[in-house]
Parts: structure tokens; C-alpha cells; sequence
């Protein structure tokens, strides 16, 4: 079974103990350690072994980073000839291992988990309130060139978060909470994405049921001759444009309220609409069923505004020609 693989990064003489003590809590948590120094890291020996521990975390998920008060061993791409009198400055700006493994493991996007011993942290707030001050001796340091890497790390806009600690239970006890809420986050989201995923496979296998009824139509088609493909076309255009002028002849106001009033046949008044010379003519044949037709002619005498602004609204929409006003009785 595929395990979280943890790779963890910190200079190693001042800080192999709390390694270990990792080591163990990793170990127990059910993940897998990557440390240097336990022989987890294959190194090509054509190449510097720093250059394999970079690698490594390509198939690394964490990176758990541990900042003490060693700056650390410079990274093999630093390893120059310099003068004595150049050794100092280099010193004082040479990149080391431990902050080649951040950078490698932030091009990466994985997500890393910083922790400062507490006395540097203190160290590191003096530093800020007297940059440029070289005269300055640090008790918890033996190179400002951590507190550049805690700058460069809160540069950061994200995947830069930093804890303190004085000992390892600070470092575990956090550690175990943050995945704890990793593995919530992914529930979370495996939880949400369930209808998502459902839902996408419901319109692919429609998207295959209307590709298959398209290639069927179409092979069926073509053992027709010209003529009988023409009338196929022209019938399923005429019914689609009838289930159209259909839908909006439903949708109108008046026909709403005459249908809501009494049982009628829909297809079978749309159709009487259609034929109709005129409004007299649509009631006396829609409505004779169902109310003395006397009391509709009534009605839209009465009220032409309802004529012209309901029944030739109508017809206009669908296409039709509009009917004469109305000013007496018609047959």
C-alpha cells in the first residue's frame, strides 16, 4: 500500500537527535521517513550527493524542514575556490543544503512544514530591528545567513508557514494535528466531488446514447433514397416547429387563464387558433362545450383591448396573421 513519503530537512550534528525522534514519530504515524542518514536516499555516485538528495523529493510528499542554529554545509554548486580574503564574504552569503532542499522542494508545490528553535526565532527579531549592523554577535547562530533564509521564507505568499519549538513533542504534536486536518480536507472534498463525478458520468453515457442514435439515424438514412430522406427531414422540422408554436401558445397569459378555468383539450384549441378567421369564430368552436358562448362574445366585445392585446399579440408571435377588429358579430 502506497504510504505518505516525508522528507526531512535540517542540518544534521546540532540537530540528529530531534532526526531521530522524527524518524520514530513518522514511523509510527504509518508514513514514510526520508532522511539522509537512515539510507533512504539512493545517491548516483556520479554526481555530488547533495544533487540526489533534490531528486529525492520528486517523489516526495512533505517536506518537514527543521531551522536550528546552524547554518549548514554549502550545496555543491557553491563549492568554489575563493581567496582567503574572499572566504569571509562567501561565508556570509553561500547557499547551504538544508535551504537548496526548500527551494527544491517549493518548485515542487509540496507542502512543507517549518520549524525554528525558539531561541533563534528571538535572535531572528533582532536581526530585522538592526539590518546592516555586522558588528552584532548572535548567541543562537553561527551564520546571519539563517535569518536571510527566514526572510526569504516569509517572502513567501503561501506554503510558508512557521512554527517555534524547544523540543521535539512541539514539533510532533503540531505535526499530528496538521495532517490530521490534510486528511479531513481530502474527505471533505472526495465527499463533495461524489455528485460532481456522478453527474459527469450520467451526461457522458448520454453524450454515448446520443452519438449511437445519431450514427444509427444516419446509417439507416442512407439505405433510403434522396426523396425519402428529404420527407424525413421535412416532417421532423414541421413537427419540431409545431411543439414550439405549441409551447408558446401555452404560455400566454389569456390561453393560461381560459385553460385554468375550464378542461380543455391544448393541442386541439392551438389548432382550432390556427384555423380561425376570427376571435368570434376561435370562442364559438374552443369554448362551445363548455360555457354559453353568448357570455364570450360578450366579454370580448366588450373588452377589444383584450382582442388586440392577448389573440393578435398571439398570432403575431406565432407567425399568423392577425384578425380584423372586431365591431359586430362574425361567422
Amino acid at each position: 500500500m502506497a504510504k505518505p513519503r516525508i522528507f526531512l530537512s535540517s542540518t544534521y550534528y546540532d540537530l540528529k537527535h530531534i532526526r531521530k525522534s522524527i524518524e520514530t514519530f513518522i514511523s509510527d504515524m504509518g508514513y514514510e521517513s526520508v532522511l539522509f542518514e537512515s539510507g533512504d536516499i539512493p545517491f548516483d555516485h556520479q554526481e555530488p550527493l547533495d544533487e540526489s538528495c533534490y531528486k529525492e523529493l520528486d517523489s516526495c510528499h512533505i517536506l518537514v524542514l527543521i531551522i536550528g542554529g546552524r547554518y549548514g554545509s554549502s550545496s555543491s554548486d557553491e563549492e568554489i575556490e575563493v581567496s582567503d580574503d574572499e572566504l569571509e564574504n562567501h561565508y556570509q552569503h553561500f547557499n547551504s543544503i538544508t535551504k537548496k532542499e526548500f527551494e527544491a522542494a517549493k518548485s515542487r508545490d509540496i507542502p512543507i512544514y517549518i520549524f525554528v528553535e525558539k531561541g533563534v526565532s528571538a535572535e531572528y527579531q533582532t536581526y530585522k530591528e538592526n539590518r546592516g549592523n555586522d558588528s552584532i554577535k548572535y548567541a543562537h547562530v553561527d551564520s546571519v545567513n539563517i535569518f536571510k533564509l527566514l526572510d526569504s521564507i516569509h517572502s513567501q505568499k503561501r506554503n510558508n508557514l512557521i512554527r517555534e519549538f524547544e523540543n521535539v513533542d512541539d514539533i510532533t504534536k503540531w505535526l499530528k494535528d496538521q495532517w490530521a486536518g490534510l486528511f479531513t480536507q481530502y474527505l471533505i472534498k472526495k465527499s463533495s466531488d461524489a455528485p460532481i463525478a456522478s453527474l459527469e458520468k450520467q451526461l457522458a453515457n448520454l453524450g454515448i446514447v446520443t452519438e449511437t442514435l445519431k450514427d444509427y439515424s444516419e446509417n439507416i438514412l442512407r439505405g433510403l433514397s434522396p426523396d425519402t430522406v428529404e420527407q424525413i427531414i421535412i416532417s421532423i422540422g414541421e413537427k419540431e416547429k409545431h411543439r414550439s408554436e405549441l409551447s408558446g401558445f401555452k404560455r400566454n397569459g389569456l390561453i393560461e387563464h381560459l385553460t385554468g378555468m375550464y378542461d380543455l383539450d391544448l393541442e386541439k384549441l392551438y389548432d382550432i387558433f390556427v384555423e380561425s378567421k376570427n376571435a368570434i369564430q376561435f370562442i364559438k368552436k374552443g369554448f362551445k362545450d363548455h360555457a354559453p358562448e353568448e357570455d364570450f362574445e360578450h366579454d370580448l366585445l366588450s373588452n377589444p383591448e383584450v382582442f388586440e392585446g392577448e389573440l393578435n399579440g398571439l398570432r403575431e408571435r406565432l407567425g399568423l396573421s392577425t384578425w380584423s377588429r372586431i365591431t359586430k358579430k362574425s361567422s
